[in-house]
């Protein structure tokens, strides 16, 4: 699957993928902007900084990985495979995804975030379920 998300504003950005809608237990792709930065995956072990931490090197599968600040929006681009051995599945019928962003460069507590169900056989745009600031 191929993501891109924009921020309007410069900050680190990411999406996670999520069995019950929770950030704990939940894996994420990150992108924090600056020279020579990647897309990385994330595993969301607590809501503290030390718990969200990215995956092994050998689980660092993402491809076509960009993060760039232009024209005063955060862009991030990847391509992640739908099902990998250990990780979260994302399937062709109902996933839940959360997504949030910072205030900074500096991966931290959120500025706001939200989480949204999303069945991928069909084409209609996600609706969100619940939103947290």
């Amino acid at each position: 699957i191929s993501m891109e998300l924009i921020y309007d504003s410069e900050a680190w950005v990411g999406i996670a993928f999520s069995t019950d809608g929770q950030m704990v237990g939940s894996e994420a792709v990150i992108g924090i902007p600056g020279e020579g930065n990647v897309p990385l995956k994330y595993n969301l072990n607590s809501k503290s900084n030390a718990g969200v931490q990215p995956m092994p090197e050998s689980q660092q599968t993402l491809s076509d990985t960009s993060i760039e600040v232009k024209d005063g929006q955060t862009i991030m681009k990847f391509t992640k495979m739908m099902n990998e051995t250990g990780e979260i599945e994302i399937t062709t019928g109902d996933n839940t995804f959360l997504w949030a962003y910072g205030s900074s460069d500096d991966l931290g507590y959120h500025a706001s975030r939200a989480s949204f169900d999303l069945n991928m056989s069909s084409s209609m745009a996600p609706t969100p379920t619940r939103t947290r600031s």
